[in-house]
């Protein structure tokens, strides 16, 4: 046998053992996941569309199994009791939801804790000058708009919409895109409980005024709210009056407000603010 020959054995030897070495390595790894896999827990699948809010029932659910790899119970609902238990109230769909996908805990909310003739309704608060961090669930705020002179508008006002209304939730804060400069700025959404009138009132507010920021009303009570209003033209009044020698007790509280503003006064284009 020649050296050419020598080698050429010697290399099938090599491949002959690293083809066993894989081999076996191969069948090490799935016998593995034939051990993992072949136990496996019981989640929940959709078997219909769910809009969001609409109520879950048991008849929309399925159960299914997956492979306990797969399964975080911190994430996947794997029984129906589970979701009135961390409801505590009916279980509604937080977003909407397909046909098909496995039910997860951030899928589903707690309905709404309203009473009959009140709405829930969220808007988007500036997150620095609208909320700071200093307000949470359950706090009691008033809500500010300010709107700037336009078509029906003759001069800049600011208006108190809505006076000691409840907080339900406060989320998360994200981000949107000014229409006016191009930059981002930081929002967060904010839950109120309203009444109806209240909910038109804000909706107007938010969807029209320049502004909106909350005002956190003190745990012992609201007291006097003030005026309902103010705007520029107000202001040079107060100034003119003052300078005139009429005196500011008559014209103007401390802060200038003129006695005027402390009545009603509508939003712009007809909207009634106030919503106590």
């Amino acid at each position: 046998m020649n050296p050419r020959q020598r080698r050429g054995i010697l290399l099938m030897i090599v491949a002959a053992i690293g083809g066993i070495a894989v081999f076996l390595t191969v069948v090490s790894y799935m016998s593995m996941l034939n051990d993992e896999l072949g136990s496996s827990r019981t989640a929940l699948r959709l078997t219909q569309d769910v809009q969001p809010y609409d109520e879950l029932s048991p008849d929309m659910v399925e159960q299914y199994e997956v492979p306990a790899r797969y399964f975080d119970a911190e994430t996947f609902i794997g029984d129906f009791t589970e979701l009135r238990e961390e409801a505590d109230r009916l279980p509604v769909a937080s977003s909407a939801l397909r046909e098909g996908e496995l039910l997860q805990h951030s899928m589903v909310i707690a309905a709404p804790d309203l009473e009959e003739g009140e709405r829930e309704i969220a808007i988007m608060v500036d997150a620095e000058t609208g909320v700071a961090g200093k307000v949470d669930r359950q706090s009691r705020v008033d809500v500010y708009a300010t709107f700037n002179p336009g078509e029906g508008q003759p001069e800049a006002c600011a208006y108190r919409v809505l006076t000691d209304i409840e907080i339900l939730d406060i989320g998360d804060v994200g981000s949107t895109i000014d229409e006016n400069t191009g930059g981002t700025n930081d929002v967060v959404p904010v839950t109120f409980r309203l009444s109806p009138d209240q909910a038109l009132n804000l909706t107007y507010a938010e969807a029209f005024s320049s502004s909106l920021r909350l005002a956190a009303v003190s745990p012992q009570g609201s007291g006097d709210p003030g005026g309902l209003e103010f705007c520029s033209g107000d202001q040079l009044d107060a100034i003119d009056a003052q300078s005139d020698g009429s005196g500011s007790s008559e014209n103007a509280d401390s802060s200038g407000l003129p006695g005027d503003a402390q009545e009603d006064a509508p939003l712009p284009q007809s909207e009634q603010t106030g919503g106590e």
